[in-house]
């Protein structure tokens, strides 16, 4: 194949010096090129021969990037910053590392003719590894890439740490190389600060921020104090700090996110509402931010935009692990509240069409359907539509989410089954009585269906009933009645096997007994289920993270290596 020289305003095919190939390392690694224009992607490449690459793969879209990322290891990717239909390199970084398509090792550079890219990448949490601005000569381009990856092998130890979801271990080697004060001190302490709020322990990640600001006032320093201090409802600092990142510059997306929470932790979904509209007409093709926005229109009572935002969600998703029938749910409750039954009953169909063979897109099916009859002056219809539900739930439970479930409550209220609605809500905020988000959005669930003041009472007995129980094992514990302890919160777990705090306090327990009375294989055996169980389904609690550091050593101490985790 014929590889025109590039254009002289874009790139300088300057070769540089090439290494035998036993000793250079462009040999042996599998690059990446994504960008729209075939003769950039010729050009980078011929650049990249020079170096002694020669594995080289291409991409035009941000659709074909993410397909090629999930299949092949990439060691270097080099992006185009605009990808074109309001796609954008950094974005596509942030969904390619959130889908976990880049090994940690992976270096990720944007190429860009915007100067203005390296403000919003300076400002990104989650950034690449850095930037390039056409035109740029081969010479250029190695020096950013031999940093670059001086960087990921600098990076290696945490690496390893971060693959294993174990946080604690990875923030210790951090402070190892903050200790050590060498070219990449900043770098770890942006890690950090960002896996200190990702297992949220605010103080930590507050505590490194300001550390990093009383040296040089760096935006990315800016946005993670701003998000410390939105987890610990420091609302008018946060936003004060927000603000200040989007004056200076207004395409730091997160910022506009973040905003949005902070509006709605206040319970003011207008403002929460206009935000996310800004930040779509920047950037329309975040599936979460179409569906915050869609949410936040529903409780500001604008049914109209909710179900353009749903509907922008939905075909965003479709092709996507993105995907799920809770959208579908949703638009048609928009619908309905926009008095729209025939749209949402279109919306019923195409969801059953999209998901066919599909069992829980089906049930969901029968639940729309069941307040499409009512809505429609068929209460009878709509009763027999959700007993229908009722009867096939149990089977289809385990594969039902909360979302799912919340609408299912909100039908069982139309159609006249308090009852199952009552008993559903009782389970979810028994599993989630520490979980404020998931509280709120129960309490909207029963402002949708006119039952505020029973919604905040049945949400406050369920929250007491488990706590009531968790500090009487504590109370157990403290006692020195340590079987009677770990008999009860293995009782609680039983009962409430979604509730990740009574499981860590029951693995707690289980420690404290083992401490205390020597080794007890069934007990450890629990121990090891629920550390599973959890690492699973949330591998960032901090308080997982401590007891998988707490439950390690102990195994280490009997020398049971079988139980490690």
């Amino acid at each position: 194949m014929s590889q025109p020289t590039a254009p002289h305003n874009q790139l300088s095919l300057r070769p540089a010096r090439v290494q035998t190939r036993d000793d250079n390392p462009y040999a042996r690694k599998l690059f990446l090129i994504i960008d729209n224009v075939p003769d950039m992607q010729r050009a980078i490449s011929m650049t990249l021969a020079t170096f002694g690459a020669n594995k080289v793969e291409y991409a035009n879209r941000a659709s074909d990037a993410l397909a090629k990322l999930a299949r092949f290891d990439f060691d270097v990717v080099l992006c185009d910053y605009d990808l074109g239909n309001d796609y954008d390199g950094l974005y596509l970084f942030q969904e390619a590392k959130e889908r976990n398509l880049l090994k940690p090792s992976s270096v990720f550079m944007i190429i860009t003719a915007e100067a203005r890219v390296e403000r919003v990448i300076s400002a990104a949490e989650l950034a690449p590894d850095g930037y390039l601005l056409k035109p740029f000569t081969g010479e250029k381009l190695r020096q950013r890439l031999d940093k670059a990856m001086r960087k990921r092998d600098a990076f290696k130890t945490v690496d390893q740490a971060l693959m294993k979801e174990e946080y604690l271990t990875a923030i210790a080697e951090c402070d190892r190389r903050i200790g050590a004060r060498d070219e990449f001190m900043m770098d770890f302490l942006k890690l950090k600060g960002s896996l200190a709020l990702k297992i949220g322990d605010h103080l930590t990640g507050k505590s490194v921020y300001e550390q990093v600001l009383a040296i040089k006032a760096l935006p990315w320093a800016q946005l993670g104090l701003a998000k410390s201090l939105t987890s610990e409802k420091d609302y008018p600092r946060a936003r004060q700090l927000f603000e200040e990142v989007l004056d200076d510059n207004p395409r730091v997306m997160e910022c506009y996110d973040w905003l949005a929470r902070i509006y709605e932790s206040q319970q003011d979904p207008v403002n929460a509402k206009q935000v996310l509209q800004q930040a779509a007409q920047l950037s329309s093709v975040v599936v979460r931010r179409q569906r915050k926005l869609a949410e936040v229109s529903m409780k500001a009572g604008d049914f109209s935009t909710a179900q353009s935002a749903l509907s922008r969600t939905i075909d965003l998703a479709k092709y996507s692990t993105y995907r799920s029938v809770n959208d579908y749910a949703a638009l048609a409750r928009a619908q309905l509240a926009a008095g729209e039954t025939k749209a949402a009953q279109q919306t019923s169909d195409t969801l059953r069409r999209e998901f066919r063979h599909d069992q829980v897109a089906s049930w969901v099916g029968t639940v729309i359907d069941s307040q499409i009859a009512t809505q429609s002056g068929q209460p009878h219809r709509g009763r027999e539509l959700i007993d229908n539900a009722i009867e096939k739930y149990r089977d289809l439970s385990p594969m039902l989410n909360e979302t799912t479930e919340l609408e299912f409550v909100r039908a069982c209220y139309h159609s006249g089954r308090e009852d199952v609605a009552v008993s559903l809500v009782q389970q979810i905020v028994k599993n989630n009585h520490d979980d404020e988000l998931m509280l709120e959005t129960i309490e909207q669930v029963f402002r949708d269906v006119g039952r505020a003041e029973d919604g905040k009472r049945i949400i406050a007995e369920n929250v007491q009933s488990v706590v009531d129980l968790n500090n009487e094992a504590v109370r157990l514990a403290q006692a020195g009645q340590l079987d009677e302890a770990v008999a009860l919160f293995n009782k609680a777990v039983a009962e409430l096997p979604s509730n990740m705090q009574i499981m860590l306090n029951a693995v707690n327990a289980i420690l404290a007994f083992v401490h205390r009375k020597g080794w007890h294989e069934s007990h450890v055996s629990l121990a090891h289920d629920y550390l599973e169980h959890v690492r699973h389904t949330d591998p960032a609690n901090v308080k997982f993270q401590r007891l998988l550091v707490a439950y390690r050593t102990l195994i280490e101490k009997h020398g049971k290596t079988q139980w490690m985790l």
